[in-house]
């Protein structure tokens, strides 16, 4: 049976993380990188030399005029990661976002509705899930039982993106949203979907809410833990713990391995393998994921997050921080 043909992709947005994404992109058989788009001219001209791509464009319209392509990468700047995704996939062209998938979970409700009313394919890109030696390791806890407490650190330095001219005021004060989704999202990735969440939250470095610790109820039954204090140094940063009745597994290293303790065996580390060693670690994987779902026709299934699960995420996080009720979306 032949290979199916490389998925030729279109990478929207050729600043910051697109620097990651190409090679990885470049990397897989399952990918062509076809055409560069950004509304900053420069930005894309450099991308085009420095990865050799030779199309590019500074418009969607041109972009989409062009159409040479089978799907994009959403790889744009956090408020404008929706609109430009929601584009796509109403047009029917496969979607890959780059997190967060909307900085309010509205947003993201409605990109999920655009994917249920076209069957576009899109997929999120949490790709601590897709960290090789996080999968291996959460197999291996699995393997001693159900999961029946998770606990998650989201630590960051909130002075970085709070006082600093890089990120837009609603986005630094929504950072649980913009960054701390990455390890907020290991709370279902490991223990599945929550039920309820009781938090408090707190001020105590910055001019906003900078300090969130909940506990959370599984549909299984399990128990969750949630800190994420964005002031101060980043102490931990971001860790993760999981457990069994007979086992547990720890993120060591910043994330870049984990360890299983089960009852009556020695300990086991899992540590990064394959692309992941030398590329940013989980893009190959939820590359490929989303690759292979475009190429089968299909819709992305876990571990990858489809735009449904991503809303679970979101509202977790609104229950984690209630930053609806201190950073609401603004009103048109």
């Amino acid at each position: 049976m032949a290979e199916p043909s490389p998925v030729r992709c279109a990478v929207i947005g050729t600043k910051n993380i697109a620097a990651q994404h190409i090679p990885v992109l470049q990397a897989l058989p399952e990918a062509e990188v076809a055409a560069l788009c950004d509304i900053d001219p420069e930005a894309v001209e450099e991308t085009s030399r420095r990865f050799g791509v030779a199309q590019t464009f500074t418009s969607l319209e041109e972009l989409e005029a062009w159409g040479e392509f089978d799907a994009v990468y959403v790889l744009v700047s956090v408020l404008a990661v929706a609109e430009v995704a929601e584009r796509f996939i109403r047009a029917g062209i496969p979607t890959f976002l780059e997190k967060p998938p909307g900085l309010y979970s509205s947003d993201t409700e409605r990109l999920a509705e655009a994917v249920r009313e076209t069957g576009t394919t899109a997929m999120v890109g949490l790709n601590r899930r897709f960290y090789s030696c996080l999968q291996a390791g959460r197999e291996a806890l699995l393997d001693t039982g159900d999961v029946v407490s998770v606990t998650v650190h989201a630590d960051e330095v909130g002075t970085t993106h709070w006082e600093g001219p890089k990120f837009p005021p609603e986005v630094a004060m929504r950072w649980a949203y913009a960054n701390s989704i990455h390890a907020l999202d290991l709370l279902r990735y490991l223990g599945g979907d929550v039920a309820n969440v009781t938090s408090l939250v707190r001020r105590r470095g910055l001019p906003k809410p900078d300090s969130f610790s909940a506990l959370l109820e599984y549909e299984s039954g399990a128990v969750g833990r949630a800190i994420s204090e964005h002031f101060g140094p980043k102490g931990t940063g971001h860790f993760y713990e999981a457990r069994t009745q007979r086992a547990v597994l720890t993120s060591r290293s910043g994330l870049s391995s984990c360890v299983l303790e089960a009852r009556g065996r020695e300990p086991v580390e899992f540590g990064l393998t394959g692309l992941d060693r030398r590329l940013k670690p989980g893009f190959p994987g939820e590359s490929r994921a989303f690759l292979r779902a475009v190429q089968a026709g299909e819709a992305v299934s876990f571990p990858a997050p489809t735009l449904d699960d991503a809303v679970r995420t979101m509202k977790m996080i609104d229950g984690i921080t209630g930053a609806e009720e201190w950073a609401p979306k603004p009103t048109s």
